[in-house]
């Protein structure tokens, strides 16, 4: 290798960031691209479409690492628990997931009262963050839950053409 080719192709790779917050950088991007969805879609007034976007995407994400990461085992039970959430109580005020959504809305709810926002049914744009929210968090569902159902069936189908 000559001296121009270790300029132009360094032997190993140059970073402007540590390896240790490549992986915060992605996740604050990522929450910060949710964040300005939310928010586009408020302005333009199609907050739905923005949300369903939002929700597809982060369900398409944490599909991905489900699928490339988990264990067959883990992709059953993982099937299993969504399906029993979303299936159990959809239409319900009661169930797990409405719980676990009202115990976090307090508690940010109460941190952002802290700050001297206003939150609350009186602020309309509570509301509609609100809705936009839960529509991400369903949209997220229905695209993990298909997607590990749609890999249980590739896995399942495979393993009868190899018998």
């Amino acid at each position: 290798m000559s001296r121009s080719d270790e300029v132009l192709f360094p032997p190993q790779s140059i970073t402007v960031l540590p390896r240790s917050w490549r992986v915060p950088l992605m996740g604050w991007l990522w929450v910060l691209a949710n964040v300005v969805l939310v928010k586009l879609g408020m302005r333009f007034s199609c907050p739905v479409v923005c949300s369903l976007v939002v929700g597809g995407v982060d369900g398409m994400i944490i599909a991905v690492i489900a699928i490339a990461k988990a264990s067959a085992n883990f992709q059953a039970v993982t099937t299993g628990l969504l399906g029993g959430i979303g299936i159990n109580g959809l239409g319900s005020e009661e169930n797990l997931l409405t719980k676990a959504a009202n115990s976090v809305h307090e508690f940010i709810d109460s941190f952002v009262n802290g700050f001297g926002t206003p939150t609350g049914p009186d602020n309309p744009a509570h509301a509609q963050i609100e809705a936009a929210v839960l529509r991400i968090v369903w949209t997220a569902i229905f695209v993990v839950l298909a997607s590990l159902v749609a890999e249980w069936a590739r896995t399942s189908k495979s393993g009868e053409l190899s018998r």
